[in-house]
């Protein structure tokens, strides 16, 4: 009863840990750019008059059946629509150039996009894995070139160049927009390729400002450093007799190495206890930040959690 009330609190506290200490709300806080103020144009829907015979006009050219999704597309493209796009004029002669009014060609708008935006994905996805190997992966010393590096995404400005050159758009007139709620209630009906159409029009649900976007990396990557660097080195951990409970060389993140470490450890069951306390303890000195900066990463220094203790190590069992 005591290990398994040991071990939900290990595992309580190990969730909090990179996010409740005061430490890291201001560090984090300071560190996040906050982006340049600008002023947006306001959005301009096409007027309704005007819409309303172009939806005719079309209807007209292209079958009633088209209607609902007709409607929808103008809808959502006037959603988005801002005066920088274009006036009443330009979105109508959008609509009238892009709007697939059959089976055709929307299958040979779907297949065009399919395979174009499985291509952008993929290779932003391995650009954005290059640029953060340093930073993900224990290869070595990071330098601040990494922290800039892994804090760039090569993606930012990708949906913001697609609202304008207006690809978005053609998204957004041809493919529905969907809700959490309507994706629950009616998803397990759905088709794969209606799946995979919600999925596309989703990624144009919002707006955002390749500005915000690299701002939001930048944030993520410093956050993610923060934690990466968060190491404790458990063989340096003693008690009052110097005692130590881990083996050489066990180096553990602050997060889930902990919380893995106090599962791992109901097998031991001559020191398991023991263990466990000493995490806690640990756990509780980091959600609180009374951690001295010292042991962080640190085995040239051994560390008693429960009195606070810092001295110089007694044993190495590294190369730093």
């Amino acid at each position: 009863m005591k290990r398994s009330r040991i071990f939900r609190a290990g595992v309580a506290l190990a969730l909090s840990v990179t996010l409740s200490g005061p430490g890291m709300q201001a560090q984090m806080k300071s560190r996040v750019p906050k982006p340049a103020a600008s002023k947006r144009p306001a959005a301009t829907p096409a007027p309704t008059a005007s819409t309303a015979a172009l939806e005719k006009e079309l209807l007209a050219k292209y079958g009633e059946g088209q209607r609902e999704r007709l409607g929808r597309g103008l809808k959502q493209v006037a959603r988005f629509w801002k005066a920088g796009d274009g006036d009443a004029k330009a979105f109508e002669e959008f609509v009238r150039s892009n709007f697939a009014g059959d089976s055709a060609t929307q299958d040979a708008l779907f297949e065009r996009l399919e395979l174009a935006m499985e291509s952008i994905d993929g290779n932003m996805l391995e650009i954005n894995r290059d640029f953060r190997m340093q930073s993900d992966l224990d290869r070595g010393p990071i330098y601040p070139f990494d922290e800039i590096l892994a804090g760039y995404d090569p993606s930012a400005h990708v949906n913001d160049d697609f609202f304008a050159n207006k690809l978005a758009f053609v998204v957004l007139l041809n493919f529905p927009l969907t809700t959490l709620e309507q994706r629950l209630a009616e998803g397990e009906r759905w088709s794969r390729r209606q799946w995979a159409e919600a999925r596309l029009a989703q990624r144009f649900s919002k707006r955002i400002p390749a500005a915000v976007n690299l701002a939001i990396a930048k944030a993520s990557s410093e956050s993610a450093a923060y934690i990466a660097q968060y190491n404790v080195w458990m063989h340096h951990l003693v008690d009052e007799k110097g005692n130590r409970l881990f083996p050489p060389k066990m180096r553990l993140l602050s997060h889930w190495n902990l919380r893995d470490e106090i599962k791992a450890d109901y097998g031991d069951m001559a020191n398991g206890l023991a263990k466990q306390r000493t995490i806690q303890r640990v756990m509780e000195r980091i959600v609180t930040q009374t951690i001295p900066k010292a042991v962080i990463d640190n085995p040239n220094v051994d560390w008693n959690p429960f009195t606070n203790e810092v001295r110089a190590a007694t044993e190495k069992d590294s190369d730093a």
